[in-house]
Order: structure tokens, then sequence, then C-alpha cells
């Protein structure tokens, strides 16, 4: 029965990515691997983030490519072939990258299974409540770097935990595998911090209890225990960071840019080995020193220290980030009642009576509390705290929840909060955008060689960054113009729809074809009518919450509360016209 379950949630997390979702949970879905992606691959018009940009790399590129990347080699090459017609197209843009990451979900799903087996406990109630989240289920089918760092994590996890099971016997793991795990570590390891530096904070607590075990699994702290442990991954990491720095030397074309540097006679050998260096690619320290400027960190929107402990995980988690923090409460409480109150027979009764309220705790539930608190701690040193962040720790804290059998306490709580989650992210959440940028699509699409000719402006005002890519508009075709204003005030949308209206009156183009649309949520209709242009309504998209421009609540109980959770597009025009 539960095994069927899974096998349900698991189909409905395909299924919900083909319908698709429509939900846009924040603009890095898109802009950190599909839209450069589309670029490079496909040629569309996009537009390139501050990451990508030669002068400043701070992304590797290797994760898109091989994501991303691969699944639009795919439509390009069925798109070639001309066996299925014209299948490029923004639904296929869209959903082509998202199963691909859909289907490496289920390398989640895999870790949570074994690591349940390793330490004794049902595994398909780990795999229901893992399926079951909201987290699964909206997160990791979007193409975040964060779900490539939730894989690689709960790998990790598995691979330190098989590799310390070997003194608890485990009858299924052969010698060959305990071997072959040092390597696989390396690679995931420096995998995970060229595709996102905070990586390292996740991998803190499996790595230091890998790195103090000997080869027969048993825990040892100590210098030497550690060095030969570090040792037998030298190997795969040095190649693994080689690999990673040559693919984004090569992509970002900054070794053979400016080759001339080779080429100069008289230059010693040293000289030419620190000028290789010199122009070695190397994302994470960029990104590092990005973050590590509070400056840069502001611009992005800045957060108190206790965002992710108080709000981030219950949002992203719920009853299990509460379980966790109870776990850690009890934990702690018992340590400092063992370490003090041993000690003062006066309290010895008050000692009772804490034991009794907080009992000890596993040595795998204390360390999956480790595991889910020190990434937490570390993330909540920066002062930039999105929800998202923490969507690795997914893996942990259901294992921490199913080893502490809080399972089947407040199912119905859970269910209803994940049901609730899904629908804000998966549909509600700037939920008009996704399916308006498919309607322009094919009102834009023209096979007409004088239709290509008019010129469209779409103005993007109060809404997430729009993916240009789902336009599906060739880098090459100048006539269409994508201007983005974000939440800026009415008077710069006021000045550049007139800037554009007066430049349609000093162009003499045939009827002065030059459409301007502006795409913005319903909850700013209401500035749109005093800009002193005329409009009309071509359509709208329902349902669309912008938490940016919040619906006023008494207006979604009136005859208007459609309009306060839509998107719409209107067409500009000169006041002459009709």
């Amino acid at each position: 029965m539960l095994r069927m379950v899974w096998l349900a949630l698991g189909l409905f997390r395909i299924l919900w990515c083909l319908v698709p979702q429509t939900g846009y949970i924040h603009p890095d879905e898109f802009f950190q691997s599909p839209e450069v992606m589309a670029g490079d691959i496909l040629n569309l018009k996009i537009f390139r983030p501050w990451e990508f940009n030669t002068s400043y790399p701070s992304r590797s590129v290797l994760f898109p490519l091989v994501t991303t990347g691969f699944s639009f080699i795919i439509l390009k090459t069925l798109h070639n072939s001309g066996l299925f017609g014209s299948i490029l197209n923004s639904y296929n843009l869209l959903v082509f990258p998202r199963l691909y990451v859909t289907c490496l979900s289920f390398i989640l799903d895999y870790s949570v299974y074994r690591l349940a087996c390793l330490w004794g406990t049902n595994p398909w109630r780990a795999l229901i409540l893992l399926s079951g989240s909201h987290v699964m289920l909206v997160f990791y089918t979007r193409t975040f770097s964060n779900v490539i760092e939730g894989a690689l994590f709960a790998l990790l996890l598995l691979l330190v935990a098989m590799d310390t099971a070997q003194e608890h016997g485990a009858p299924y793991l052969r010698a060959k595998e305990w071997r072959n795990n040092k390597h696989l570590i390396g690679i995931v390891l420096v995998s995970g911090f060229f595709n996102r530096p905070t990586f390292i904070g996740y991998a803190l607590v499996p790595m230091l209890l890998w790195l103090s075990c000997d080869q027969k699994g048993t825990f040892q702290f100590s210098l030497r225990t550690i060095l030969k442990r570090f040792l037998g991954i030298f190997s795969p990491v040095i190649v693994t960071t080689c690999i990673f720095i040559i693919v984004d030397t090569l992509y970002f074309d900054l070794l053979f840019s400016e080759i001339d540097w080779f080429l100069k006679d008289g230059n010693a050998g040293h000289e030419h080995i620190f000028n290789l260096c010199k122009h070695l690619v190397l994302t994470p320290f960029n990104f590092i020193r990005y973050n590590l400027d509070p400056e840069n960190l502001s611009a992005h929107g800045r957060h108190p220290w206790f965002t992710h402990l108080t709000v981030n995980g219950l949002m992203m988690f719920g009853a299990l980030h509460l379980s966790a923090v109870i776990s850690a409460i009890r934990m702690i409480t018992h340590k400092f009642v063992s370490a003090d109150g041993c000690h003062m027979l006066k309290k010895k009764q008050l000692e009772k009576r804490l034991k009794a309220h907080f009992p000890a705790t596993p040595p795998i539930v204390e360390y999956l509390v480790l595991v889910y608190f020190v990434p937490l701690i570390v993330l909540s040193l920066f002062s930039h705290q999105e929800a998202r962040f923490l969507s690795p720790l997914i893996a942990p804290v259901v294992l921490h929840s199913v080893l502490n059998n809080d399972m089947l306490r407040g199912r119905t709580v859970m269910v209803v909060f994940n049901i609730l989650c899904s629908v804000l992210f998966g549909c509600l959440h700037q939920g008009g955008l996704i399916p308006c940028l498919s309607y322009l699509e094919k009102a834009l699409y023209s096979k007409d060689p004088v239709s290509n000719q008019l010129e469209h402006n779409l103005i993007f005002y109060h809404t997430y960054m729009p993916p240009r890519y789902l336009l599906n508009i060739r880098s090459d075709r100048e006539s269409i113009k994508i201007i983005d204003l974000g939440g800026s005030d009415f008077s710069v949308l006021n000045d550049t729809v007139n800037g554009l209206l007066g430049n349609l009156s000093s162009k003499h183009t045939e009827n002065n074809q030059i459409n301007i649309y502006i795409i913005a949520p319903g909850t700013v209709e209401y500035i749109i009518k005093y800009c002193d242009f005329q409009w009309r309504t071509v359509a709208s998209f329902f349902p669309h919450l912008s938490m940016e421009d919040p619906p006023e609540i008494p207006l979604l109980f009136s005859k208007d509360g459609l309009n306060q959770l839509s998107l719409y597009i209107f067409k500009m025009h000169k006041n002459s016209e009709l």
C-alpha cells in the first residue's frame, strides 16, 4: 500500500511538470540556466545575467550545459529532423528542461530509500513524506541550481552513510563499493562546490564524520585519520576541479580571446605558467568574492539573520521544521543536564524531571539534527536569505521525522500545508506570466515576412523578469523589443510609453504599424489609468498573485475580485486613435 502511494506521488510529480505548472517562484529558475542556454544553443533573443558575463563569470557553466543545454540539444535535433513538425515553441522550451530536472529529482528518492534501509527505518514512509512535500512537487521540478545542490547533498549523505556503515556489517555492501566511495565522495564534493559554493556548508557535518572514521568505519577523531582520509579523495578532487575549470575557461573564452600573451617571444617558462593561471576562470571564487561584499547583497535584498530559522524553514518544511527544532532543544537540554546536573546532589530531582521531558536522543537523530541545522546556521551568516536556499535540506529533515516517529502525528495538518503551498508556489505566485509569454509567442510568431517587419514593444511592469527565450524570438529579429520596468514608479512607465508613442508619430511607416503593449497585474491597473495615454485590454490571465503588489482583501470579495488576481496585456495607442 505504501509503495503504491509513493508511485502515485512520483507519477503526479512528472505529470504536473508536463501540465505545466504556471507559478513563477523566482527569476533564477530561468536566468541561471535555460535563458542562457537558449541563446547559446537555439540562437534565441535572451537577457544574459551578470553571473555569465565574461568580465566577471560567477557561475560554472558545466551543470547548465549537461541539464538544460542537453535538453535544448535534443529539442533542436527533433525540430531539425522534421519528424514531429515545428516543435520549437514556448511549451516545449519550458517543459523539456523541467522534465529533465524532474527526472534528476528522483536521485533524492533513491538516496532517502537507501539511507532509511541503512538506518533501520521504514523506507516507504520516508518516501511518502518526501514525495508528498511541496518542495519536491514544485521546487524540484524547476531549473534551479538548488535542485542540483540538493541531489548532490543527498548523494553525499548516502555515500558517507555507506562508508561509515561498514562496521555494522551491512550485508549488501561489497568491499569494492567501499573502495569506490571515496572517489565518488571527492567528485560529489567538487561538483557541489562549483555548482553552488554554499555546498561546503551542507557538506560540513557529513564530511567531518567521514574524515574522522577509519577504513573500518570506527570513529577516531585524530589528525592522522583526517589526513589519511583526505589524501584518499585528493586525486578525484584535483581531476574534477580541473574539468570544471577547463570547461568554464573554454566557455567564457578568456584563454584564447587574449592569446597574444602566449605568443610573445622571450617569455620565460614561469611567465607562461603565471599568465596561464591568470587567464583561468575560477567561477566559485568570483561568486564568493561577490557575495562577501555587503553592497552586492543589499542589491538583492537584506534579511534579518533569523529569517531562515523562523520563516523560511517553516515555509519550506512546515511541521518537519518544528520537529527538528524540538529535537535540537531536547538534545541541547539533555547534554546540559548530563554535563552539569550530575555534579549537584541538590538538583537530582530536577535532573530526573528534565530527563523525563527531554530523554536522550538516539545518535543517528543527533547526527541528522546537526546535518539540518549546521547548513541553516551557515546560510544565516549571509544577509540575503531566500526560502529556496534551504531546499537541499528536505532529505535530512524527512529522515529525521521518520526516525523520530513523527510521521503519524498531525498527518492532516501536513497534507493541508503541502497542498496549500503547492497551489501557492505552483499555480498562484506570478502565475499569469508564463501563460502570457506563451500567448505573446503565438501572437508574434509569423512566417509572413511583411508581418515580421512590424515593430512590437513589450513593456513588462510590476512583474518578475520575463524569460525572453519563452517568446521564441530569433536573436537577429530586431523588430521586437522587450522593456522590463520591474517595480518602477508610474512616472517611468508614463515617460517610456509616451517616448515610444512620440517615435511612432515621427516615423512614416505604412499605417504606422508599431505596436506597444504593457503587461501588468490587475493590482496596478489604477496606475495605468492615471497615465496620459489611451489603452485597451487585449487579454487577461488568471490566476496571478503578485506578492510585491498584493491584492486588497476587500476588493477580492467585490465584483472586481478576479481583476486583483489576474495579469493583463494592455495595448497603447495615440490619443487620436479609437
